[in-house]
Formats: C-alpha cells, structure tokens, sequence
C-alpha cells in the first residue's frame, strides 16, 4: 500500500504552482497582491534490492541523496510504494448488460504493460514466449491491471488493461498467431544465405578445386551485396517501427498517474551494427551504422510518461548457431572464417545485451538475458517494478534550455543496489504539460482511450440496451464515420472498406452515478446545478476509433429532487448509434465541478435482452 499523495502526476517534469497566496499591502495603501510562484519539480522512482536481489523495504527519505549534474538536490516529496498481494474483492451480481466501473479491490503496485515483440524476435523463439507469458498469467498471485500489446510490421492491443487473467489468457490464445505475423525479421545467417550457397556449388571452380572461377565470382559477389542492401534496410526500417511503438506505448501510458511497468519481450534490438571484415569496403561502409539516437529519443518519451522498462530476451541460454547442426556453413581450415564467425556473434549479441541493458537502465528498470526462466524473469520485473521509493526534488539549475541533466540517488545504507533514471531534458517551462488531474476535456479525452485502465474518481453503473435491428447509416453519421477513418489511415494505412452501406447499431445507455459524489452547488435560483460530461466511444478489433459522442448537461434540480439523488443516483439516458462492426465500447463520465471522473469498457456485441 502507498502512504501519501503522487505528486509527480506521472511525468517527467512539470510547472506545479507551489502557492498562491495573497499577501496584504501595507496598512494606508489600500491594495491587496496575489503573489504565484512556479516551482519546476522533477520525480524519480527508485528500485532499491539487496544482494540476493529482492526489493527493500522500509527506507525513509533521510536513506536517500538525490543529485543533479553532480549538486545536492533537497527532496521536497517522498513515498514508498509497496506491491503486498491483495486478494479479489468479491462484486455483486449485476442484471445482464449492466456494468461498473468500481475497483474489485486496492491496487496492488502500478499497472503494467508487456509488449509481445514478433518483429525482432526469431520465430523458433516466438512460442516459446507466448508459452512463458501465458505460464505466468495462470499462476501470479496480484491485482495489478495489466495490458497486453503486440508488436509486428506496427503496434497492436492485444488486451487493454485489466486486473482479469482469464481476459489476457483468452486474448493471447485467441488471437495470437493467426493475425499478428512480421515479416521484417531477418538474421545475418539469412541475409547472405543464397549468395553462400552459390559460393560453394561446383561452378564455382574452373576445373581444379584450387581455381576459383572469376566470372562466378562476380556474380556471387553482386549477390552479396544485393542482401546485404536488402537486410540493411530491412534492419532500418526494424528500428524505426520498433523505436516508434516505444514511443506510441508512452504515449498511452502519459495520462495515467504514478509509474508504469513496460516488460518487453523481444529477441534483439541493436544500437548499431559493426563492419563485416567478410565484406568489401563498399558493403562494409553501406552497413555500418548506430541508432544511438533513435533508442535515445525512445527513453526519453518513456522517461516522460514515468515509465520504466524492463527487457526480458525470449532467446533464452543461447549458443554460437555456427556450432549448429542446421547448420550448412563450412569454416575451411586456416582461413579464419571460423575466427571471424565467433567474432561477430560476441558482437552481436554484445550489442543487443548492451542496448537492453541502456534502456532499462535509462528508464529505472532492468534487463533480463541469459536464462530460459522467462516466466521468472516477467515475475521478477512486475515485483521489482511494484516496490519502489518515489520522490520529487526542485532543480537548482532553473533554466528550462533544453539541456540533458543527468541524475543520481545514492543510499546512504550500504550493500544495496539502486535502479532508477539518469536523466532528463529541461524542457522549456512554457510548453504545455497535460496532468492526470487536469480537469480540462483533455481529461477527459484521456479516461476514454481504449485499453486504458477505468477510471474510478466517480463510481457509476450503465445499463447498455441494443434496440432494434441493425439499419443503414445516414450522409451525417456516414461523414462522422470518414472524418475517424481519414484519422487512423495517416497513422498506419490500410486497405479501402469493402463497398456497401455501413451499418448501425442503435443501443440505449442508461446511466447511474452515486449522488453524494457530485459537487451540486446553490444557484441564484435557489435550485442545485449540475455541470456534467457522458461520452461514449465505439472501437473497431484493432483498436482504432470508429465513432463517439459526447453530451454536456446543464441540470437545475429542484430541492425534492436533489434529496432524492442525495439518497440514490444520480441518472440520465444517452441514445447512441454505432457502426455494427464495432468491438468495444468505451463510456466516461465527468464532473465538471471538480474535474473529477470515471470510465469503464466493454466488449460488443451485446446480447439482446428484454
């Protein structure tokens, strides 16, 4: 369990106003002042384990020196953060197609993300994962939402977040496999595969085995570097979507408060890839390359989104595939072929490790390799990742130039290990930072995102009632509908609807939310005023918006009528219409008064009932 209040709002940095107060001129002047101050705090969670690598409980903030670029920082917050398993809560059973959003219990530890990475992982290790993760979900004893991503030719939700293991277990084995295939994943073995192959056919030779053919050999050689340019750019093009999933992830994870948990299961993501001394110059300089920059830029999106990541590598205990008995590779005696070959693997695997190591350790988190215990590792990851000391400071350094500022938190008790950011950027003060608390439509806007775990600030039922059968969208609703897929084509194209009318779907929302939460205050009139916000938001299987609607309701409510809904619920019926081939509906409601809301989804079609 938490003590205190998350200050942080789940950021990276953020201008906070640390107090308004008014001070009163002088007496005989007359005049009264509002004095603002604006205090820029930065967070950081700090993992602390022990030598045997469980997390340490227990610490207060007099254990703990932050600093900045070297300069002592004072610590203006500090809260520790416990992940103790709570048992379900046992709901009540609702009427059919009547939902909630209430919380079935505490929280145990911050919600977390794994994402299924097909596209740098090698299809003889892909089950096998999928085998570890489903492993875990069957016997984790938590309450800790968690969602599910997938990563192919772009990023998929498999599961959005939920605390249900049954929804995940059934998310994994109903989809994975049979839509969800990348085919931008390929090795070094693979990439020259043909040209070696060529190499070593008979036509190679000019009637002696110690004469190579030049003419062959040319062919052979123009080959080579046709794959090499080809497994170049498909390695480009790899790091690219992989590096903007990061950043799509933390885009998601951004309004949701406190840190987050991204467990990454993947195969390989290199930081850069070395001279092949095998090559010519020219291929070798063609494939030379670093993505140090583009695996920064991915931090420190994370980094923004208070999001720590832990890379787990699905290859398990891995071996030289030289020693392979698939293997058709020869390694003539004495040319060094062999030598070259043990070479380039120790750098390859080098610097995919070092590349997981960089960002776990950029983002507070850790890298797990070398072992087959995956469903171990994805334990360790969520338990680590749910025992933390979180604390905020306010920089020395007050200039907002931009500039990378590298962090550092000492314990001053020994023989523990600590694991949390090293760095950020001083953005400029003046850009816009959104908080989880902002009580703007953005909010809003946020709480209605699919996937996202319900929002629970207001508690509320909502009976979802189809009526009638399916009919023809109107030139309106038609416009509406183009206006969402224009939207979701710019981000990743897709092929044209098939022809025909689109279908819609009429349904009846009937809301009900508990009446003492809501801030009803005292008109002129003498009558109590509402100010509240439903939306409702329908979702295609892949996850992208295919319509919404959002009512705003100025209510005057009469006394008999507020006594009423002080004792009961406060209630309103939305009619919605949403196209037939919709997978899930996302409702929100929202006090305008207090900016405070909730959210829940469900899955469609919903049965008929009377």
């Amino acid at each position: 369990m938490r003590s205190g209040f998350h200050l942080a709002a789940g950021i990276l940095i953020a201008s906070l106003t640390a107090s308004e107060a008014q001070q009163t001129a002088p007496p005989g002047d007359g005049a009264t002042s509002t004095l603002k101050v604006s205090v820029r705090r930065v967070a950081v969670d700090v993992v602390v384990t022990d030598q045997a690598g469980k997390p340490v409980k227990g610490l207060t903030a007099d254990d703990f020196r932050i600093l900045e670029d070297g300069k002592p920082q004072p610590a203006r917050s500090f809260e520790a953060y416990n992940a103790d398993p709570q048992p379900p809560m046992q709901m009540p059973k609702l009427p059919p197609n009547t939902f909630s959003n209430f919380a079935g219990g505490p929280q145990a530890g911050p919600a977390s993300v794994v994402l299924y990475d097909l596209l740098n992982t090698p299809l003889d290790s892909q089950s096998y994962a999928r085998e570890q993760l489903l492993s875990y979900l069957k016997n984790r004893q938590a309450s800790t939402p968690v969602a599910i991503f997938v990563l192919t030719d772009r990023l998929h939700m498999l599961q959005g977040f939920t605390d249900d293991d049954n929804l995940l277990i059934a998310a994994l084995n109903q989809k994975n496999g049979r839509r969800y295939k990348s085919s931008n994943l390929q090795t070094g073995d693979e990439a020259t595969r043909q040209s070696d192959a060529l190499d070593r056919t008979e036509g190679n030779s000019n009637g002696s085995a110690d004469v190579r053919d030049t003419g062959f050999q040319a062919v052979s050689s123009m080959l080579k570097h046709m794959e090499t340019m080809e497994s170049s750019a498909l390695l480009d093009r790899r790091v690219e979507v992989t590096a903007e999933a990061l950043v799509e992830i933390s885009s998601f994870l951004s309004g949701m408060p406190g840190r987050k948990n991204l467990i990454w299961l993947s195969g390989s993501f290199p930081a850069g890839v070395l001279p092949d001394p095998d090559l010519g110059d020219r291929d070798s300089l063609n494939i030379t390359r670093t993505y140090s920059e583009v695996i920064q830029r991915a931090t420190n999106a994370l980094n923004q989104s208070h999001t720590a990541v832990y890379p787990v590598d699905v290859r398990g205990i891995q071996t030289n595939p030289m020693f392979s008995g698939s293997s058709d590779v020869n390694f003539p005696p004495g040319s060094g072929k062999d030598l070259r070959a043990v070479r380039t693997y120790a750098q390859q695997q080098g610097a995919d490790h070092a590349t997981m190591d960089t960002i776990g350790d950029e983002t507070g988190g850790h890298a797990f390799y070398n072992t087959n215990g995956l469903k171990e590792a994805i334990g360790t990851a969520v338990t680590d990742g749910s025992t933390y000391y979180s604390m905020t400071y306010s920089p020395s350094n007050t200039k907002a130039d931009g500039a990378m500022r590298h962090i550092r938190v000492e314990c001053l008790k020994a023989g523990y290990h600590l694991s949390y950011r090293q760095k950020y950027f001083a953005d400029n003060s003046k850009a816009p930072v959104v908080l989880a608390d902002d009580s703007s439509n953005d909010a809003m806007a946020l709480a209605l995102r699919h996937g996202a775990p319900p929002a629970h600030e207001l508690f509320f039922e909502a009976h979802v009632q189809r009526e009638g059968a399916p009919v023809a969208a109107t030139p309106q609703q038609l416009a509406l509908l183009v206006t969402y897929r224009v939207a979701q084509d710019k981000k990743h194209p897709r092929s044209p609807a098939a022809n025909g009318p689109v279908m819609m779907q009429h349904y009846l929302v009937s809301y009900a939310l508990l009446g003492r939460q809501l801030e009803l205050p005292v008109g002129e009139d003498g009558a109590r005023h509402g100010n509240l916000e439903f939306a409702a938001m329908a979702f295609d299987d892949d996850g992208d918006t295919m319509d919404g609607i959002r009512t705003k309701v100025q209510d005057a409510i009469k006394p008999e009528r507020y006594e009423q809904i002080q004792k009961g619920a406060y209630e309103l019926v939305q009619r919605i219409d949403i196209p037939l081939g919709a997978a899930a509906l996302r409702l929100g409601v929202r006090d305008a008064q207090t900016g405070r809301l909730g959210s829940m989804e469900l899955r469609l079609p919903l049965a008929l009932t009377p």
